[in-house]
Order: C-alpha cells, then sequence, then structure tokens
C-alpha cells in the first residue's frame, strides 16, 4: 500500500501529466501521451523528493485510475486478452468463440452490436472497425 504523501505526489504527477497532453487528439493517442508524460512526471517528482528510493512506487492500479480520471471517455474503449478491444458501448463479456475468430483473422478492435438484436436479430452480434466486412455472429447450436 502506498503511503498518503506518495498518493499525493501521484496525484499530482497525473494532474501535471494531463495538462501535458493536449486534448485536441483522439482519445487514444491522448491516453499514450497522458501515460508518457504521467511516467515521466512521476519518475522526476519520487526522485526529486526521496532521492535514490526506489521510484517503482505507482502500482499499475493507480496509473488506470489517474487515466481513467483524466479520460472519463477512455472507458469507451476497453482491452481483453491483450489483443482485442471494443470500440463503443460494450453489452457483457466477451465470448471465446469471438475472441478466437477475430485471432485468427487479424482483428484487434471491434463494435458490440448486441444491444440492437431485440429491433434486427439478424444483424451481425459484432463488427470489426477497421475491417468494413468482418462481422460476426455466434456459431450455430450456440
Amino acid at each position: 500500500m502506498v503511503d498518503k504523501d506518495k498518493s499525493i505526489i501521484t496525484q499530482v504527477a497525473a494532474k501535471i501529466a494531463a495538462e501535458l497532453a493536449t486534448s485536441d487528439k483522439d482519445v487514444n493517442t491522448a491516453i499514450v501521451a497522458f501515460a508518457d508524460a504521467f511516467d515521466a512526471v512521476t519518475e522526476l517528482l519520487m526522485k526529486s523528493i526521496y532521492s535514490g528510493e526506489s521510484t517503482m512506487l505507482v502500482t499499475e492500479e493507480q496509473q488506470v485510475a489517474a487515466v481513467m480520471q483524466t479520460f472519463p471517455q477512455a472507458t469507451q474503449v476497453q482491452a481483453f486478452n491483450g489483443s482485442l478491444q471494443v470500440a463503443g458501448k460494450q453489452h457483457g463479456d466477451l465470448p471465446d468463440w469471438l475472441i478466437d475468430a477475430c485471432k485468427r483473422d487479424g482483428i484487434t478492435k471491434v463494435y458490440d452490436n448486441r444491444d440492437g438484436l431485440s429491433a434486427n436479430p439478424k444483424r451481425p452480434w459484432f463488427k470489426a472497425v477497421d475491417d468494413k466486412e468482418k462481422a460476426y455472429w455466434p456459431p450455430r447450436g450456440n
């Protein structure tokens, strides 16, 4: 657990990084810019304050919390299994058959269309973001 002082330093680093990451970029680019700035600012602050102590004092959970607080729209892009992302809103857990199919096809980001199935049950459950011709339905019998 990080002590209160280090938690405050982490919050200050997140605020500084947010100011360094300009908002005129798309969400993914802004998040990368924020993460880079956050790491650099945190390292600099921790080194200058604790001179010589390990700078690996910020946990991954704290980094994620700082990103989510700074970029609330980042909740719209969620990573799964480190390789498949959902663009827009996600409607439940991703099925294994989808993850397998996307790996097979080289697809890394999909739209989750399951919210509209009651209005149009024939529409694909998932659609690839970058490859407009790739659509995914559950395997027959599921």
